[in-house]
């Protein structure tokens, strides 16, 4: 924890540091983001003794218990120190797509760089087609010039990293899963992936968190 404190104040980033004890880490990170109220619960992976299942532990239960929340979850994959010149966020409308692109507008505006949406409209009804377009729109209004958006021109893992080759890759769980997006920790690569599952908005039940 104190490294992590003297790292982000190295960056010039202020932070509030808790450290408690924990039965059930997951609950309790659950109820604390409930409390405050917040929109985000931001995590590491979790590192497995066998060097895989980056999502497993913790993370997954977080995952689960967040799930039907009005709260969003990003977990990164894997960290770099080189400086971010481009953020890249497959975006679709779903609430996955949705968490992905705003948190990709907020990264790149607190780094003063640019972001490149992918915009996944295959195999998209028209009318969701078109918000996701609308949702397209209001980040270029918000972003001016450091907004672009591409249509990704094929649902699988080569054109993926063809088209968003930078360091930083902001992708919903749900399209991490369907092309079989690595979620390992690579030595000596400098690439970033956020893994990210969004609020519903309108969840069709409670969800429990116990």
């Amino acid at each position: 924890m104190l490294a992590a404190v003297q790292y982000a104040c190295a960056k010039g980033v202020t932070i509030g540091a808790q450290v408690s004890w924990s039965d059930d880490p997951a609950l309790d990170i659950i109820t604390v983001a409930q409390e405050a109220g917040v929109a985000w619960i931001l995590v590491g992976y979790h590192r497995a003794l066998s060097g895989s299942n980056t999502t497993g532990g913790v993370v997954q239960e977080v995952f689960a218990k967040a799930k039907a929340l009005a709260v969003n979850v990003g977990v990164f994959i894997q960290g770099t120190d080189r400086p971010i010149e481009r953020v890249f966020a497959a975006v679709d409308s779903s609430p996955d797509g949705r968490a992905s692109l705003a948190l990709g507008v907020r990264i790149a505006q607190g780094n003063k760089c640019k972001l490149r949406a992918l915009l996944l409209t295959k195999r998209m009804p028209k009318d969701a087609e078109d918000v996701l377009l609308d949702m397209a729109r209001d980040a270029r209004a918000e972003m001016g010039e450091g907004f672009h958006a591409d249509v990704l021109t094929e649902r699988s893992l080569r054109q993926l990293f063809k088209q968003a080759p930078g360091q930083l890759l902001i992708v919903g769980r749900k399209f991490a899963d369907e092309v079989g997006l690595p979620l390992d920790e690579v030595p000596g690569s400098h690439r970033c992936v956020i893994l990210v599952q969004g609020a519903d908005t309108n969840p069709s039940e409670p969800a429990p968190v116990t």
